[in-house]
């Protein structure tokens, strides 16, 4: 049972973004009481494993790294890329300032942030998701899955779908439909390394995470998915079979699952905050897996999001919550310029409508030069 029913935040969602958001507002601006919502008990299938080097800055920022090291990552030295050529090219980390990465157990990883949340003054609820919400004087009143009801000064939307952002007006644009058909395995191997293989329809990844589990997606579009019948398990090991080097490093390893589909689409929330909400995370816009950016970029915009709207309930002042759109926008659209240049390093294939597609994009970017930071948009739901 709450305690209060009264907060001056609310955050919808504990994930790597809802929890930053929780952590550095408690940190950033103590007076605030915060609420962290989460739909789950940190259970279940969570798609989602990387942490890149310059992760470890984030982590201390957080005061999270002692936490973070306790639950024992995969450490990562490099990556591999089948892209382009036939042959793996290594891209080791070595020569970085930051020269490890991590490959994560994402339940242990989540729950850790979102117990660091509570401990630093957060109140955090499991199991609950949010059933009905409307705008009431200067805040909102939230309608819980529990039958509670609280008050809020501020929401931040940390759901992944925007869930809230769209019931108030919001809106994905998208860039693609890339889908992600996941299974995970048991494995021996030592080599935990990203390995990534281009093929007809789209790519692959696999990579070694944490107490011998091994993780591989087939990576497309979603109509893609439907033709060749990749939600199929017998044709999705068909597939498998025809990229050599991602067939190779799972030669050895035992199915420990179905597969899992989930969307990868790369997508931006328009607009990403108004005057008493923001989003955070995919809810605020969401890479193609090829970056290995999505838990990292999550964490720095629940950092940058809590200055916004400390800035917004501790001095009325606005201006950080435009500084936090027009970063999310920015932001959007420098990865975009990154995901079209690597998509057009990918050549083999000039008949493959997947490819086409990504190539298409390239000569629309140098067309319209980015000015709405997508470079063509498709319809997209949540």
């Amino acid at each position: 049972m709450l305690k209060s029913s009264a907060f001056d935040v609310a955050i919808i969602g504990g994930g790597p973004g809802g929890s930053a958001t929780a952590i550095s507002l408690r940190a950033h601006a103590p007076s605030l009481s915060v609420i962290l919502i989460e739909a789950s008990q940190y259970h279940g299938v969570r798609v989602g494993e990387t942490l890149p080097p310059p992760a470890r800055s984030i982590l201390d920022h957080l005061k999270v790294w002692d936490k973070f090291c306790r639950l024992s990552p995969r450490e990562v030295f490099g990556t591999s890329a089948a892209w382009g050529s036939t042959i793996p090219a290594d891209n080791d980390f070595f020569y970085m300032p930051a020269n490890m990465g991590w490959h994560l157990e994402r339940n242990s990883f989540d729950a850790m942030l979102g117990g660091a949340a509570s401990e630093r003054g957060a109140t955090l609820v499991f199991g609950t998701s949010l059933d009905g919400i409307e705008h009431s004087g200067d805040g909102w009143r939230l309608t819980l899955s529990t039958g509670a009801t609280l008050r809020a000064r501020f929401i931040v939307d940390a759901t992944g779908t925007a869930v809230f952002a769209r019931r108030n007006g919001a809106r994905f644009e998208c860039l693609d439909r890339l889908m992600g058909i996941v299974r995970f395995f048991e494995s021996t191997a030592d080599d935990s390394r990203l390995l990534v293989e281009a093929f007809e329809h789209g790519w692959w990844y696999t990579a070694g995470l944490p107490d011998g589990k091994r993780i591989a997606a087939c990576v497309t579009d979603a109509d893609l998915v439907q033709r060749l019948k990749l939600g199929q398990i017998e044709e999705w090991e068909r597939t498998l079979a025809s990229v050599p080097a991602i067939a190779a490093r799972l030669q050895q390893c035992k199915p420990s699952g179905a597969l899992v589909i989930r969307s990868s689409a790369s997508r931006r929330l328009e607009p990403a905050a108004d005057e008493n909400w923001l989003a955070v995370g995919d809810s605020a816009s969401r890479f193609d897996p090829l970056s290995s950016q999505g838990i990292l970029k999550a964490m720095r915009g629940g950092i940058f999001a809590s200055y916004a709207i400390s800035s917004r309930l501790l001095r009325d002042d606005n201006l950080d919550m435009r500084r936090y759109r027009r970063y999310v926008t920015e932001e959007f659209k420098s990865y975009c310029a990154v995901r079209t240049r690597y998509y057009q390093e990918e050549q083999r294939w000039p008949g493959s409508e997947f490819w086409r597609r990504r190539h298409k994009q390239q000569i629309l970017q140098t067309r319209h030069q980015l000015d709405s930071g997508l470079v063509g948009t498709v319809a997209c739901s949540g």
